[in-house]
């Protein structure tokens, strides 16, 4: 309870007139009660308690459902102060507004009362008593956890006075710097517990392999352009990385297109010419297919073999696969979550690569190095840009590359916003770019038709595209629900130009890598988060000639849907829209899921206190802390986490 941050603070300092309130906001408001009574009704709904307030600018309505204790009070005369949100349903008022009476004042808690997050069946008064409770009889129990000369620099002498000034402040200011003072040091606390597993597992032995350095210098010498500088730096990274005594940990960012693949079938070539195995993991059949297509043209000049194994792989071509695996005759194993499973084995397993990385749980992600000695390096990859800060709080245990460079040579895309009265243009316009031989995507948010959405389904467009003009350049679909074979089969059809338009959910995002899709429609694209708006962008524009997204709104979008489409038709940089989503999602939204590896923080907020990372993550670099903190990390991760402090 301490350490839960109250959402907002009510001023009672501040009287805000009647005349000047705004519905939507919370306010204080002093006046004279000039009637009150119960409201019958009717034999429909609740009965409820009704008091006009009057302060010489206007009459508010207080409205109350549960009226036993307020009812023998709030009668005509009394001069009383209500605290609360303000609405204009049936006239402007208040329902359930905190009173005060004249004179009583509030001289347990102050002119400054904290609002919490509330559950059912809970108040703000019983919050606030808890909150009091709480730090009468636990205050003792407070130690301090961030260095005494950082809570001095923010205004406080100890964390005991920081959580009393949050809870029930002077002021609102002082409020929101003693909670910002309570982020820095869960910031801190989570810092510190990310380089606690980073240095254990820069403790386990590692397999170094330095004898296969010059693989990579090949496989750039193999093929038909030059690497960017970008991929060239990150390269050179991962290559030292491998040649080390200390497993690699580490996250390769780049955006949609930038070349990450390239990088990876670099690092396997180091592994496998080191004389050891390497898997990388992805989080679907068609990406997996798509990754093993493209590592064994790769790596086969090389003369390194691929494997692929996925949920759809038979008994028969396990027990091929398992046996090439235990001869070296493989030298890469891609596959799904198929190889995470228990019954897979990975003899000289060396290198791990989890594609997509967000797709995966912690667990799943573990899977693979867990219980290995010496440990096999470890690499993550995601076309998903992830704002710096939110990097720092999911993976601050990883190094970080980024490939922050194009290749020359695509084309341009160009992204529209057009209302569902534009359909026939844009498929005008569709049906020209396939006469020229190119192909394009048409997403759908949905799979089948939803009774409760008016949304049109990917399943219906796709019959009725099929049966119109453009059928005859060849209509395929593709969805989450299909079987493995349905998927790969649609996949491929489009891949080899069977089909020239593919029709298909969000099962596109990643995967498809097809150099002659230049046109994307995205329908009912407000219902879709910036970065997926931006990864499903990413199917297009991946060959030399430009291309084109057509982002459709509903005609009822709102206006946080429409800032979201402007936002993406004005960039194409990735990290940029990655920053906007966070601040207008939140971080759960971006990373995934919690069980995806998201921190719950109680009085942080990643994006409201990015500022504060850097200095957290500096903190616990430096190894300073109070005593305090060996206690927290007993409370939260067990006895084996406690770090060194000195």
């Amino acid at each position: 309870m301490l350490m839960t941050a109250p959402r907002d603070y009510s001023d009672r300092r501040r009287i805000t007139p009647v005349a000047e309130l705004v519905p939507g906001t919370d306010a204080t408001v002093a006046g004279r009660i000039v009637s009150s009574g119960l409201i019958g009704s009717g034999g429909r709904g609740r009965t409820r308690f009704q008091a006009i307030l009057r302060d010489g600018t206007g009459e508010l309505r207080l409205t109350f459902f549960n009226y036993r204790f307020i009812r023998n009070r709030l009668k005509p005369g009394a001069e009383v102060t209500a605290s609360g949100g303000v609405d204009r349903f049936g006239g402007l008022g208040m329902v359930h507004p905190e009173i005060l009476f004249e004179g009583e004042g509030s001289p347990e808690y102050g002119s400054v009362l904290p609002i919490y997050p509330l559950t059912r069946g809970l108040t703000q008064a019983v919050m606030r008593r808890i909150a009091m409770t709480a730090l009468e009889e636990c205050s003792d129990e407070l130690r301090d956890i961030l260095p005494r000369e950082t809570m001095v620099s923010m205004g406080f002498q100890d964390r005991t006075e920081a959580v009393r000034a949050m809870h029930f402040p002077s002021s609102p200011e002082e409020g929101e710097r003693a909670r910002r003072l309570l982020a820095l040091e869960e910031f801190f606390v989570h810092q510190s517990a990310l380089r606690s597993v980073r240095d254990r597992a820069a403790s386990r032995p590692g397999i170094p392999m330095s004898g296969g350095s010059s693989a990579a210098a090949d496989l750039a010498a193999s093929l038909p352009y030059r690497l960017t500088a970008a991929q060239g730096r990150v390269l050179e990274e991962i290559v030292s990385d491998l040649a080390g005594r200390r497993p690699m940990r580490r996250l390769l960012q780049g955006d949609v297109g930038s070349g990450k693949t390239v990088v990876a079938a670099a690092a396997c070539a180091v592994c496998c010419r080191s004389g050891h195995l390497a898997a990388v993991v992805a989080p679907t059949e068609v990406l997996a297919s798509q990754h093993h297509r493209n590592l064994e043209s790769l790596l086969s000049p090389l003369g390194i073999s691929c494997g692929l194994l996925t949920g759809g792989t038979g008994r028969s071509a396990r027990r091929e696969l398992r046996a090439m695996l235990e001869d070296g005759s493989i030298g890469v194993l891609v596959g799904t979550h198929a190889v995470l499973e228990d019954s897979v084995t990975l003899p000289r397993l060396g290198l791990c690569i989890i594609d997509e990385q967000h797709k995966f749980g912690v667990e799943q992600r573990d899977r693979l190095i867990s219980g290995r000695d010496p440990s096999p390096h470890f690499m993550l990859l995601s076309a998903t840009p992830i704002p710096r800060t939110l990097a720092m709080s999911l993976y601050g245990d990883l190094d970080l590359s980024v490939i922050d460079e194009m290749p020359p040579g695509r084309g341009v895309t160009v992204t529209r916003i057009v209302d569902r009265s534009d359909r026939s243009e844009v498929y005008r316009f569709l049906r020209e770019r396939l006469a020229e031989g190119e192909r394009a995507y048409v997403v759908y948010p949905l799979r089948e038709a939803s009774e409760e959405l008016d949304l049109r389904d990917a399943s219906s467009a796709f019959r009725i595209l099929r049966r119109g003009p453009l059928g005859k350049y060849g209509v395929g679909l593709l969805t989450g629900a299909m079987r493995s074979e349905e998927k790969l089969e649609a996949s491929g059809r489009f891949v080899s130009g069977d089909v020239a338009l593919l029709v298909s959910t969000t099962v596109v995002e990643v995967g498809l890598d097809v150099p002659e899709a230049t046109v994307l429609v995205v329908a009912h694209a407000d219902r879709f988060g910036l970065s997926q708006l931006h990864q499903l962008r990413g199917r297009i524009g991946r060959g030399g000639r430009d291309s084109w997204c057509f982002l459709m709104r509903d005609d009822n979008t709102g206006e946080e849907g429409r800032r979201r489409l402007d936002i993406l038709a004005s960039t194409n940089d990735g990290f940029r829209i990655a920053e906007e989503d966070l601040r207008l999602r939140g971080p759960g939204e971006v990373a995934g899921t919690r069980q995806h590896g998201i921190p719950a923080f109680r009085t942080a907020c990643l994006a409201a206190d990015a500022d504060l990372l850097p200095r957290a993550a500096a903190l616990a670099a430096s190894g300073l802390a109070s005593g305090g903190l060996e206690e927290e990390f007993r409370r939260r991760f067990g006895e084996a986490s406690v770090p060194e402090i000195r």
